[in-house]
């Protein structure tokens, strides 16, 4: 078993803002890179996202509670994962989030994507507040 945790980021803003955004999986296309993805498709409780031409990646959400928000792997992806979108209050106006991620890797697999797919989350967790000005 891969568990990876993304660097807890800062945000500036209230904490219900950044749940709301991130319960809505439309959203997740803007906390990846845009040049390693492509085939993206989208719902509110699910996406799909072809990883570097290689891989197809779906997540399904599976609860949201006590701004936790917890998704799955869809049937598509090559590898079982659990995905959790962790999000703290700060003060008044700021909080935190961190992403935290269990993958189903065989010894070789895990090698071989553990660096990458923990610069991914870091940059997914680094992205949350731009993403959501941007909107």
């Amino acid at each position: 078993m891969l568990e990876i945790k993304s660097e807890k980021v800062q945000l500036s803003g209230e904490i219900k803002e950044y749940f709301n955004f991130l319960c809505d999986l439309n959203n997740y296309k803007l906390l990846f890179p845009e040049d390693k993805i492509s085939d993206w498709k989208s719902e509110f409780d699910f996406c799909s996202l072809k990883v570097q031409n290689v891989y197809i990646l779906e997540m399904i959400k599976v609860s949201t509670e006590n701004n936790l928000i917890h998704l799955k792997s869809g049937d598509s992806s090559p590898f079982k994962f659990t995905i959790k979108i962790i999000l703290s209050n700060v003060d008044n106006h700021k909080c935190s989030a961190q992403i935290f991620c269990e993958a189903d890797l065989n010894a070789a697999l895990k090698m071989m994507v553990g660096k990458p797919l923990n610069e991914l989350f870091n940059y997914m967790a680094s992205q949350i507040e731009k993403a959501i000005s941007a909107e």
